[in-house]
């Protein structure tokens, strides 16, 4: 059995949009303008997500890779440019992309990829690699850690707290993969969804995360390949 929400599969990530939302309904009423853009943002990023199966179809792996970086990445930095009104620059050191403890974010991001690449390869058979797909695919997993750890965990820790930031950041990352809920794939998706988070939490830096994750698909299939020779 499998989950099919057709054009919107991200559909659900609009539940962990509401976490933030209703804190500060409840806690902090002078952020609620900022968050309901953040939702907003969120919903934009839903409604516009079969963009980037129009760009596979019509380009591959390159045209999905480009309709996730405009939704993951560059909507959500003008979101925060309209909410803030920083330079560009700012944004991006705010939402973990910057130098300092990049060292730091690499090596646990490195411990973190051991630990969900071995869950990978105990729980699912590995396919041969795509040189071209999986380089890419490396690459493309920078969106998914800007958006899931980058806003909705660092940017967001400053709009509520710590704890609402690392539930909307788990939980968001968790609903958008609907197609693991009924298999065992899923625990690879809930340990990097915890992993990654604690280390951006102690780094503020999500380049280690973005090599993790982004070693999480391709390593398996690398080894699945070494294997099949």
């Amino acid at each position: 059995m499998s989950l099919d929400f057709g054009m919107y599969p991200i559909a659900l990530l609009i539940i962990a949009l509401f976490i933030p939302l209703a804190y500060c309904i409840k806690w902090k009423k002078n952020e609620l303008k900022d968050i309901i853009l953040l939702v907003a943002c969120g919903a934009i990023i839903i409604i516009l997500y079969p963009i980037t199966f129009y760009l596979s179809n019509a380009f591959g792996v390159i045209g999905y890779s480009l309709g996730k970086f405009v939704l993951f990445v560059l909507l959500p930095i003008a979101t925060i440019f309209y909410i803030e009104k920083w330079k560009i620059k700012d944004i991006l050191f705010n939402v973990g992309v910057r130098k300092k403890n990049l060292w730091k974010s690499i090596m646990y991001g490195l411990i973190a990829a051991i630990a969900t690449i071995a869950i990978t390869l105990v729980i699912s058979a590995s396919t041969k690699i795509d040189v071209f797909y999986h380089g890419i695919m490396f690459f493309e997993a920078f969106t998914e850690e800007f958006f899931f750890r980058g806003v909705l965990f660092l940017y967001l820790i400053g709009k509520t707290n710590l704890k609402v930031a690392y539930l909307t950041s788990i939980v968001g990352f968790i609903l958008v993969h609907p197609q693991h809920f009924t298999s065992i794939f899923i625990t690879t998706t809930i340990a990097q969804a915890v992993l990654l988070t604690i280390v951006v939490d102690k780094t503020k830096n999500i380049i280690g995360p973005w090599i993790s994750h982004g070693l999480n698909r391709v390593v398996p299939s690398l080894i699945g390949t070494l294997f099949t020779l």
